[in-house]
């Protein structure tokens, strides 16, 4: 195994600061840095007019980028092609690396792993976390074991190819979600009646104060609000219930129940419905979820969550909703108002085997893309550990293949 060498990120990288003056007419278009490795996006674009910034640095493709007051929330990155000639402010630092010494891909890499983000919070500065910077002497001081050159770009290869089945299999669950939107919508036409002459009742939680613990096993727990997703229930979104005072049999979630969020600090989120599935024995509805029961001569509950996340239905929805910014809801009377097209039971049940072949598609690729990530980052830890070593023979196959 080769040796790695303890190094300075200071003797191996340097700032650039490639400074530009504002002038009046032209655009800047600002990077930001994305939380927990996400790398840069463009923020925002701005003028003379619309910022009070004199000046901004130009960023350069590959350059190693963070955000320094979100360091210790994982705010690093590298600047790509399509970013060249791009801007960031002051608190976006720039650096570039020694190639003869340290890859940027390998340093990005290193800056990948939670265990770092946790030694960046511990070093970096400031009177309140909102204000915790991680500065530019603190990462030149910031050392990491560095080998070799050559097993550098060894490990940077084997990471990109998991990145490239990562983004392979992330581009199939868009398509396939994106073929569940258009199955839901294609639903068939029926008699349209307001939602609330196929629905018998729509049932709240109770509010109630509790930690974010998650429940053991046979624990009563609260559902947390994002468990219900676009037509998807996570079961494991729950916080354990300690004081059951007010709760009755009525307010316990049970297997196939149709449930819909009723508010939202998201506003593209108000609305959400979901069915019930794998539910643990003492889960309850918390006051942001409503229970919906519909008639079944008339409506079946699986359908009716079907239909609520189709996109023309969606829009109704949030059409509908009221509030402020921070918090969006609807209200029974709203949601009972939405005229919907109820076709006979049994195209009912053609539409729901239509939906639940797709939507059962985008699950399993949700299940492989969690999986790979868990792999991905078990692999990245073992790798920059030292406890697996890519042999140079990989190098020689890897000219067979090209």
């Amino acid at each position: 195994m080769t040796d790695w060498e303890l190094t300075r990120l200071g003797d191996v990288t340097s700032q650039i600061q490639d400074v530009v003056k504002v002038t009046p007419g032209e655009e800047y278009p600002l990077l930001g840095v994305k939380w927990y490795a996400e790398g840069p996006f463009v923020r925002e674009v701005v003028t003379s007019e619309s910022s009070k910034a004199s000046r901004f640095y130009r960023v350069s493709a590959e350059q190693f980028i963070y955000n320094r007051l979100f360091a210790w929330k994982g705010s690093f990155g590298l600047v790509g092609a399509d970013m060249e000639g791009f801007y960031v402010s002051n608190e976006f630092p720039l650096f570039e690396c020694d190639r003869s010494r340290l890859l940027p891909e390998f340093l990005s890499l290193h800056f990948q792993q939670r265990s770092v983000w946790g030694e960046v919070e511990r070093l970096s500065t400031g009177t309140t976390a909102s204000r915790n910077r991680w500065k530019e002497s603190q990462f030149a001081n910031y050392r990491l074991p560095i080998p070799p050159t050559p097993d550098q770009r060894r490990i940077v290869d084997v990471m990109g190819a998991v990145d490239a089945q990562i983004g392979a299999l992330d581009a199939e669950k868009r398509r396939a979600s994106s073929l569940l939107k258009l199955v839901r919508n294609a639903f068939p036409e029926g008699t349209e009646c307001a939602l609330s002459s196929v629905v018998s009742r729509i049932q709240g939680g109770k509010s109630v104060q509790t930690s974010d613990e998650k429940p053991q096993s046979g624990e009563p727990a609260v559902l947390k609000l994002n468990a219900i997703q676009l037509g998807t229930f996570l079961a494991s979104e729950a916080k354990r219930l300690d004081d059951l005072t007010g709760y009755t049999e009525a307010h316990r979630v049970a297997e196939g129940d149709l449930l819909i969020t009723r508010a939202s600090g998201s506003f593209g989120r108000v609305g959400y419905a979901a069915i019930a599935r794998n539910v643990a024995p003492e889960t309850y509805l918390p006051d942001l979820i409503w229970r919906i029961q519909t008639n079944p001569k008339v409506c079946s509950a699986t359908f009716l969550a079907h239909l609520l996340c189709s996109p023309s239905v969606r829009s109704m929805i949030t059409a509908s909703a009221r509030g402020t910014a921070s918090m969006r809801k609807i209200n029974k009377a709203l949601l009972g108002s939405l005229r919907l097209s109820i076709p006979s039971l049994q195209e009912q049940s053609t539409y729901v085997q239509n939906c639940d072949a797709v939507a059962s598609a985008v699950d399993a690729l949700d299940i492989e893309l969690a999986g790979l990530h868990a792999f991905r980052s078990a692999l990245l830890a073992a790798l920059l550990n030292q406890e697996l070593e890519i042999p140079e023979s990989y190098d020689a196959l890897l000219e067979e293949v090209s």
